[in-house]
């Protein structure tokens, strides 16, 4: 087991610096300098996945979305995660019509030692996402169970990257973590509401 943990701490210091695309840096310089609202919001979580069950906060979580006419950029902060699992954060974004939301890959990584994850990304404005400013935004953090070598690319670039087991998803669905290899689930949500008058 300890042998499993060095090589996924391996895996993350050499995956570390792919984690970022040229485009998230570049967006995320860009709001160093051009920064219109910053809003930080609550995460939560459930104990039991459905839709209908008690919305738990993560003590000392939160996630952090800035605005611009450029995109967003997000900083999710948590805690209370499994030491060696894999996780994916996703933008859920919702547009001006009515419509299902767009489910869009923001970043993922292994997590060390100390259970806890700082995940940044920044989505740029495009003609398919034009209303940065006002867009209700959820962020939802997914699992992946435990790194898998050979698959743990999958495991944090891809929605079922490393799945065997996947829970049901979509509006409130909010699993357990777990340490169950191949099991992925999504675990927290951050909502950010709409800006729009």
């Amino acid at each position: 087991m300890k042998n499993l943990i060095k090589l996924c701490l391996v895996a993350i210091i050499i995956l570390l610096p792919f984690s970022c695309t040229q485009d998230s840096i570049d967006g995320i310089k860009n709001f160093n300098k051009n920064e219109n609202s910053k809003a930080s919001v609550i995460v939560e979580e459930r104990p039991d996945g459905f839709p209908d069950g008690d919305w738990l906060v993560v003590e000392g979580a939160s996630s952090t979305l800035k605005r611009n006419e450029n995109g967003i950029t997000v900083n999710f902060k948590t805690n209370g995660l499994i030491p060696g699992n894999a996780y994916t954060l996703w933008w859920i974004v919702f547009g001006e019509v009515p419509g299902p939301p767009a489910s869009l890959y923001a970043t993922g990584h292994v997590v060390g030692a100390s259970g806890t994850g700082n995940f940044s990304a920044h989505l740029s404005a495009s003609s398919e996402f034009n209303n940065p400013q006002t867009a209700e935004v959820h962020m939802v953090l997914r699992t992946h169970g435990p790194a898998v070598p050979g698959v743990v690319n999958e495991q944090i670039g891809e929605y079922n990257g490393g799945c065997v087991v996947k829970l049901p998803f979509g509006p409130g669905r909010i699993w357990p973590d777990s340490d169950e290899v191949g099991r992925c689930a999504d675990i927290q949500v951050a909502k950010h509401p709409s800006l729009s008058n």
